[in-house]
């Protein structure tokens, strides 16, 4: 079975999500780094754990969670859906079964709110966790007015 710890250590994994941030960084908008990715890939996994799902569930939340925004690099619209594929295409390449890849890409391709919605297990976990990551320090931006 590939592991998160494969997934983190595969070097296109790692060019696409600093591709995504430095695009965002261009942007203006929120950070989605390295840091974003973990603590969404760990809290997937954590809210599967805590429920008592299989550990082979867990750890293909972990994974969604840490992939779920490398489409970032293409485009920040629609970067859902060209985040799954990309991903998809990744694990295929990494030698994942065609059933956990699919379950990856369906979490993934579903995960933001404008075009998506929880339509499974992994799904439900990875967008709990993705909007759970909120922190002032993830915003890029210094120059927003409060009102």
């Amino acid at each position: 079975m590939i592991t998160l710890e494969d997934v983190k250590n595969n070097e296109e994994v790692h060019a696409l999500v600093q591709g995504a941030q430095k695009q965002l960084n261009s942007l203006g908008y929120t950070e989605h780094s390295i840091r974003h990715v973990s603590i969404v890939s760990k809290r997937a996994g954590d809210i599967l754990e805590e429920l008592g799902y299989p550990k082979e569930r867990v750890e293909l939340a972990r994974i969604a969670g840490y992939l779920h925004d490398i489409g970032n690099c293409i485009n920040r619209k629609d970067h859902a859906h060209s985040g799954a594929i990309i991903a998809y295409n990744i694990l295929k390449d990494m030698g994942m079964s065609v059933a956990d890849r699919t379950e990856i890409m369906m979490a993934i391709g579903n995960h933001d709110e404008e075009t998506g919605t929880a339509v499974s297990d992994i799904s439900a976990a990875l967008i709990l966790a993705d909007k759970s990551d909120v922190h002032r320090d993830r915003v890029v931006n210094q120059n927003i007015r409060y009102v």
